[in-house]
């Protein structure tokens, strides 16, 4: 019985931009940190503000404010960096707060395509707690092009 409802069930990582609610797949997530200096990183896309050095590991920060066409903000202390897999690579993602994680039943879940036909950036939006949480798509986030460009970017940063 425990098995189906797990199936059936997706654990989420809920964070805040301008005083909304955002989530992630948790299985993307790496860890959460706090925000930390970030280094620019020459000819990479706009999104791309720079870089960070975590452990050892080079990852680049993607402003998720730009991609929304939020206004744009000075990092302050509290805020903080989800790093994530990709699938390619890690990125840190820069946030003002994470507020934790959520389990997220199915039946929550609205699929961007049919209800937001204009968001190719979200997986969905959920209702939980009477809060709607818009499901980033971490895979559809970058575009071939930005991609590309960060790629390069990072090779010759590597150089």
């Amino acid at each position: 019985m425990n098995e189906s409802i797990q199936a059936k069930t997706d654990q989420i990582v809920v964070f805040s931009l301008d005083g909304m609610s955002y989530a992630l797949s948790l299985k993307n997530v790496v860890r959460v940190i706090h925000a930390v200096e970030i280094r620019l990183l020459p000819k990479a896309p706009e999104i791309v503000p720079g870089i960070i050095n975590v452990k050892g590991q080079i990852i680049p920060v993607i402003d998720i404010r730009k991609r929304f066409g939020l206004d744009a903000k000075e990092i302050d202390l509290d805020d903080r960096m989800i790093i994530a897999d990709t699938g390619k690579r890690h990125v840190a993602i820069l946030v003002d707060a994470v507020s934790g994680i959520s389990d997220l039943a199915s039946g929550q879940l609205a699929v961007a395509k049919e209800t937001l036909p204009f968001a190719k950036h979200l997986r969905g939006v959920a209702k939980i707690a009477d809060e709607l949480i818009l499901i980033y798509d971490l895979e559809q986030f970058l575009s071939l092009n930005e991609e590309n460009e960060l790629e390069q970017a990072l090779k010759t940063k590597n150089r």
